[in-house]
C-alpha cells in the first residue's frame, strides 16, 4: 500500500507509520495544494492521503477531487493543540 502524508501533518508521523506499517510505502508531500496533490497521488499510485485538515471537507472543489482521486480519505484530529496546551506546573 502506498500512503501519502499531506503537508499539514507532522513530518515526525513518517517514521512510526513506516515501522507499524513495515513494507508498505510512505511519503510526505509539501508545497503542494490540495486541488493539485489529489489527482497527482492517484496517478503516482498511492491509496490514501491522511491529513489533518478539517477544511477539505467543507469545499465542494476539494470533496469532488477527493472523490474522483479514488483515494482513501483519513483525517484525523489531535485532541491537544500542540506546545500550547500545556500547562506547566
Amino acid at each position: 500500500m502506498r500512503l501519502l502524508i499531506d503537508e499539514d501533518t507532522a513530518v515526525q508521523l513518517i517514521e512510526p507509520l513506516r515501522h507499524v506499517l513495515f513494507g508498505h510505502d510512505v511519503m510526505h508531500v509539501s508545497g503542494k495544494k490540495d486541488l493539485r496533490v489529489l489527482p497527482d497521488a492517484r496517478n503516482a499510485g498511492f491509496h490514501a492521503l491522511i491529513t489533518i485538515d478539517r477544511a477539505q471537507l467543507n469545499d465542494p472543489r476539494e470533496c469532488a477531487a477527493i472523490k474522483k482521486s479514488g483515494l482513501h480519505h483519513i483525517r484525523y484530529a489531535q485532541r491537544m493543540g500542540g506546545c500550547a496546551a500545556w500547562r506547566w506546573p
